[in-house]
């Protein structure tokens, strides 16, 4: 509820609760001036009769002269008496005088009513009513001591409400020579007197009353709400209703709107304290969205991968190198475990609770979305809070993929340069004798074919000598590379020859070749020499892996602006120590082999600029994946 509606409210409440209780005070008054007015007039008429009655008992009754048709008293011993002059005079005691103004009383409309009754009438028009005697049995039953002298109330006779009054009669002195022959005594209750007053003309009135008091107390609600409302309104109500519109600007992020209220009262210091409130926060959000531009900058251009994580390793912010690196969406942020691109040995690294080291750095691999495996350096501060959130922690993570490469590089250069130094010496010191003892071998050969011993061991020095030949072409030709001779070619006849060039192994084998030319057949700038070279060291490490037993499948495909080609076995597959070795010299798991082959695959694929990678699993077989550039670059 707005703060006017419940200063409307307050202000008509309590002017109402207010006048309603002086009205209720004023209407109360009433009544008992009602009850008081006609207490007074029932009293008078009391006393009135009381007092008729008094004169009479004291001059023992009243003779008025006899009327026609008019009975005696025939309660009295001496109802009658005849004067001299022969007239007939008849008495009156209290009672009698007392019944007859009653009955006078009833001739006169509806104004005043009164009765004279006893619970021992001897005359049945003195019998009581039920008021009547309830009001006499009330001062029976009232001790000497605690007499009491009235007993009142309302009551609706005839469908009119009158007001009853009873006031009791005691037997006095004068009294007693009429009723002591009925057993009374000086001080008993002898009756009493019922007065009947209407009261409905007071009624009227005070429903008038009460109608204009009413009127009166709704104009008076009226006329004090609205000065008071308009009062608090524009003393309250209205400099309040701006503050908030300056709240209400600052919660929205506008602290330009300037507060106006020049006042010396409290609302005004509120006002002026306000106003001072409102241009601090407004220099300090400059100030502070100005350092949060400047670190969000310096986070957004750094050229490693920024994120801050909590207890949980949950990624709450990340920049857009991390999200570049990662293959994350900027939507995930807040949903996703860092630890989930990290390797096996190092997620437990990132645990914000570690309270042994602040900071750590170390290497690992990062693993992307797109299944690469990225390896990183990893510096992490832990210890730190924003806001609400505790135990949150800076990871930068900087690709190494580059500086691997270029490491690889150099001692792939350093290998190269040694094994140019190794092949100087082996092209004298090692060529010149295995010609030498090649020549004598064949010299023995001729002179003594027909003698079996020798039969047994020339085979096996023969292919000694030539197993040494090759392993010195091999380096020779590893260590001083033939210039590139780049031309279109299509990937499909290269393939082609490679499998035509190892017809004589396919046929001693039960491999079956399976090939999936999907690729639109537009040639590749290579040079269609070593790429047949390329092939054939991949297909004869498949041979070797499948011991001539299984299925070599070769896929090309179309993705965006390169040619995909897929060289996949079913062999014994590599193991995952194994993988990060496979293009080292001189490495290699064959018995004949020379680790050459794939050293030369990896040259002649960098010279192409192509892309290349391998996936294998052990027991179930290894795919071999390149990607050459449709623009030969």
């Amino acid at each position: 509820m707005r703060l006017a509606n419940k200063v409307i409210l307050i202000i008509v409440i309590t002017v109402t609760v207010t006048i309603s209780v002086l009205f209720y005070t004023l209407g109360v008054h009433f009544d008992n001036q009602i009850e008081n007015h006609l207490l007074t007039t029932a009293r008078s008429i009391y006393n009135n009769i009381v007092l008729i009655r008094k004169w009479v008992s004291d001059h023992e009754g009243v003779f008025i002269l006899k009327r026609s048709g008019e009975q005696p008293n025939r309660f009295l011993p001496h109802p009658e008496l005849i004067t001299i002059d022969g007239d007939t005079l008849m008495l009156r005691n209290p009672a009698l005088v007392t019944r007859e103004l009653s009955e006078l009383s009833t001739t006169m409309g509806d104004q005043v009513h009164f009765h004279l009754t006893s619970l021992k009438y001897l005359n049945p028009g003195n019998k009581p009513d039920q008021f009547e005697k309830q009001a006499l049995l009330f001062f029976q039953d009232s001790t000497k001591s605690q007499q009491k002298h009235e007993f009142y109330q309302t009551e609706i006779v005839g469908k009119k409400e009158y007001f009853r009054f009873f006031a009791p009669l005691y037997t006095d002195q004068s009294c007693l020579s009429c009723h002591s022959r009925q057993g009374y005594e000086l001080g008993d209750l002898r009756g009493g007197i019922s007065i009947l007053l209407p009261i409905d003309e007071h009624r009227k009135a005070k429903k008038t009353h009460m109608l204009f008091f009413t009127l009166t107390g709704v104009l008076a609600i009226i006329a004090m709400s609205i000065p008071m409302f308009i009062a608090i309104k524009r003393s309250v109500i209205k400099p309040l209703g701006e503050i908030e519109q300056v709240a209400r600007h600052i919660e929205s992020g506008d602290y330009d709107f300037q507060l106006k209220w020049n006042s010396s009262d409290e609302i005004g210091s509120l006002a002026s304290s306000i106003d001072k409130m409102r241009r601090q926060i407004r220099d300090y959000t400059s100030q502070l969205k100005e350092s949060e531009n400047k670190y969000r900058q310096l986070s957004e251009c750094s050229f490693d991968a920024v994120a801050i994580i909590n207890s949980s390793s949950t990624i709450i912010y990340a920049n857009n190198k991390f999200l570049h690196l990662t293959g994350c969406e900027s939507r995930e942020i807040g949903k996703i475990d860092l630890r989930k691109f990290l390797s096996n040995e190092k997620k437990q690294n990132l645990s914000t609770h570690n309270t042994d080291e602040e900071a750590e750095h170390y290497e690992t691999v990062l693993l992307s979305r797109d299944q690469l495996e990225i390896p990183v350096e990893i510096y992490q501060i832990r210890g730190f809070s924003l806001g609400e959130e505790q135990d949150l922690s800076f990871v930068y993570i900087r690709d190494l993929s580059e500086r691997k490469k270029i490491e690889a590089y150099s001692i792939q250069t350093e290998k190269m340069f040694a094994l140019g130094q190794i092949s100087a010496g082996i092209a004298h010191e090692i060529r010149n004798p295995i010609f030498a003892i090649n020549n004598n071998l064949e010299y023995l050969k001729s002179r003594y074919q027909s003698d079996e011993m020798f039969k047994e061991l020339y085979p096996e020095c023969k292919q000694s000598i030539e197993r040494i030949q090759n392993l010195v072409s091999g380096i020779l030709d590893f260590a001083r590379p033939h210039e590139l001779s780049f031309k279109l070619v299509d990937i499909r006849h290269i393939i082609e020859r490679s499998l035509v060039l190892l017809e004589k192994q396919l046929e001693k084998s039960a491999i079956r070749i399976i090939k999936e030319f999907h690729h639109d057949h537009s040639p590749i700038k290579a040079d269609p020499h070593k790429l047949e070279q390329v092939f054939v060291n991949l297909f004869l490490n498949a041979f070797q892996a499948m011991a001539s037993k299984g299925t070599l499948t070769i896929r090309t495909r179309d993705e965006d602006k390169h040619l995909a080609v897929e060289v996949e076995d079913t062999g014994k597959g590599i193991p995952h120590e194994d993988l990060k070795r496979v293009f080292d010299p001189f490495y290699t798991k064959s018995a004949n082999g020379t680790g050459l082959g794939m050293a030369i695959v990896q040259r002649i694929l960098d010279q192409h600029n192509a892309h290349y990678w391998i996936k294998s699993e052990v027991g179930l077989g290894t795919v071999f994946y390149i990607l050459f550039h449709r623009d030969g670059r």
